[in-house]
């Protein structure tokens, strides 16, 4: 499982991919001050990965079976379960963000990697949300150095063929750096607090027991 704090201008966009590569240092600064040092992923019940970015665009991986928009649906719901035991409102569903997490989903499975950025492409969380023209208020200075998030991005991967929307739920709570992304704005032990996430969007992809899950936070998107 990985957590991405990804920074960036959101009303300029030809500047924002012109400033990619300064950007994606901020981000990974970012990273490394979340504490994001190991993110679970499961082979049955239990493992750890690491930390990066993402890449894909979602928009030729096709659309997500009936069984994985299911399990995306589920983990919304038990984030916003999880969230309401707090106190804060209930993260809307936002399509269009699934279907951009749907197509990191399918680059993990087909580039047999597990990380943000993809590493054949470099693309991150936040190119990879403009590319598919999503935009929002990132509330703040729109400076790529401020702090203020542009994309929140969670991931999650396991072997174990009977996960569920709440396995990946519980697998994020677990840690600091991905518990932030689903409590925010409420501060999380051990992690920077993110902005106030309004719309979340999750793309699942399963191929027999394995399965690969990206979620994706936003701030009132287009």
């Amino acid at each position: 499982m990985y957590s991405y704090l990804s920074q960036n201008q959101p009303n300029r966009r030809i500047d924002v991919l012109r400033r990619k590569n300064r950007i994606l240092l901020v981000c990974l600064a970012a990273i490394t001050s979340l504490g994001m040092g190991t993110c679970p992923t499961t082979g049955g019940t239990g493992g750890t990965g690491g930390t990066g970015g993402t890449g894909g665009t979602g928009g030729s991986t096709g659309s997500m079976s009936t069984e994985e928009s299911q399990l995306a649906m589920a983990a919304l719901t038990a984030i916003n379960a999880h969230r309401a035991g707090k106190g804060l409102a209930a993260l809307t569903w936002h399509a269009a963000g699934a279907q951009v997490a749907f197509g990191h989903s399918v680059a993990m499975q087909n580039g047999n990697f597990f990380a943000h950025v993809n590493p054949t492409t470099g693309t991150d969380p936040a190119t990879r949300a403009l590319n598919a023209g999503i935009m929002h208020d990132p509330q703040g200075s729109i400076d790529p150095t401020s702090g203020n998030p542009f994309v929140g991005e969670n991931l999650f991967m396991t072997t174990n063929g009977s996960a569920t929307g709440q396995t990946a739920t519980d697998a994020w709570v677990a840690s600091p750096g991905h518990h932030t992304q689903i409590d925010a704005p409420m501060p999380v032990s051990g992690a920077q607090t993110m902005p106030p996430w309004t719309h979340c969007g999750i793309g699942v992809r399963k191929s027999g027991n394995t399965s690969w899950w990206t979620a994706m936070f936003f701030r009132n998107p287009n």
